[in-house]
């Protein structure tokens, strides 16, 4: 055992203040940004407010309020935001409304106009929750999560990240 514990010995490295600030520094995942627009473009997972509720249900129940209470989905959707970000460690997530938009990726003009004009009913429009991991804005996009950060999303929710739009303007 004693020659067991020397060669455990000789081999442990110690590791520098720096090498292990390095270490704990990971690498933005990799992604390509999309093509400007005049509107924020953002980057997550559509989930469904039940599914929220669901999770929260079944991972933090102990923190909600009587199924019963006015506020019991709304208190579980940012129950269960809150317990994501924290499991998987992207403490810049964000939960937004966004178009999703036909088939061919564009989001047609008058969707936006319905935003601001009442009188504007566009047929067709669908708008979905998103958790957002990072934004086309310079700053936001720069402070993307590691990987290691979106595999562990994907692998909770189910599904892969892509670009959504949001519902308003870059200049907002």
């Amino acid at each position: 055992m004693p020659s067991f514990l020397a060669k455990s010995f000789e081999t442990l490295k110690i590791a520098t203040g720096q090498q292990t600030e390095e270490s704990a520094r990971r690498l933005p995942f990799k992604l390509d940004p999309p093509k400007k627009q005049s509107y924020v473009q953002y980057y997550g997972y559509e989930v469904c407010p039940y599914w929220l509720i669901a999770f929260a249900e079944e991972h933090c129940p102990e923190e909600l309020p009587d199924q019963n209470a006015e506020d019991y989905q709304d208190v579980a959707v940012m129950r269960a935001y809150k317990r994501i970000s924290a499991w998987s460690g992207i403490h810049t997530l964000e939960m937004q409304d966004c178009f999703n938009p036909p088939k061919g990726g564009t989001v047609p003009p008058e969707w936006f106009a319905s935003i601001f004009y009442d009188d504007i009913q566009p047929e067709g429009v669908d708008i979905v929750n998103v958790l957002i991991v990072c934004s086309d804005q310079e700053e936001k996009f720069q402070g993307r999560p590691s990987q290691v950060h979106i595999d562990f999303m994907t692998k909770l929710i189910g599904h892969g990240p892509r670009w959504w739009v949001s519902c308003g303007y870059a200049d907002w």
